[in-house]
């Protein structure tokens, strides 16, 4: 059975790198990044070569709580689960550990 991976900021660079390489190994793939036409056409782009039983996107901003939820729901509703999540996109906060930033920031 393949994993599922949820990847944010997956629609350039790196993290479409990322997708792309996780179908190259017949992963799912979810593609994720702020604007919704930028996830569809990566997602059609991708489909186009892998076949569209194994990607899907949606928009999700990652400094909403309430979008990281949506984007997992999502995923689980298309395949089933998440089996592993990649936290590619990247916000500006002040520089500090991971454990001393709180949940707003």
């Amino acid at each position: 059975m393949s994993k599922t991976v949820v990847i944010t900021g997956s629609t350039r660079g790196i993290g479409r790198g990322l997708a792309e390489n996780f179908l190259k190994q017949g992963c799912r793939v979810v593609i994720s990044a702020t604007r919704q036409p930028a996830v569809d056409q990566v997602v059609s782009d991708l489909t186009a070569s892998h076949g569209a039983e194994k990607v899907v996107g949606k928009a999700c901003d990652i400094s909403r709580h309430e979008d990281l939820q949506a984007l997992w729901d999502f995923a689980c509703a298309q395949f089933g689960a998440v089996d592993i999540w990649i936290n590619n996109a990247g916000i500006s906060l002040p520089r500090k550990p991971v454990t001393e930033q709180s949940a707003e920031e």
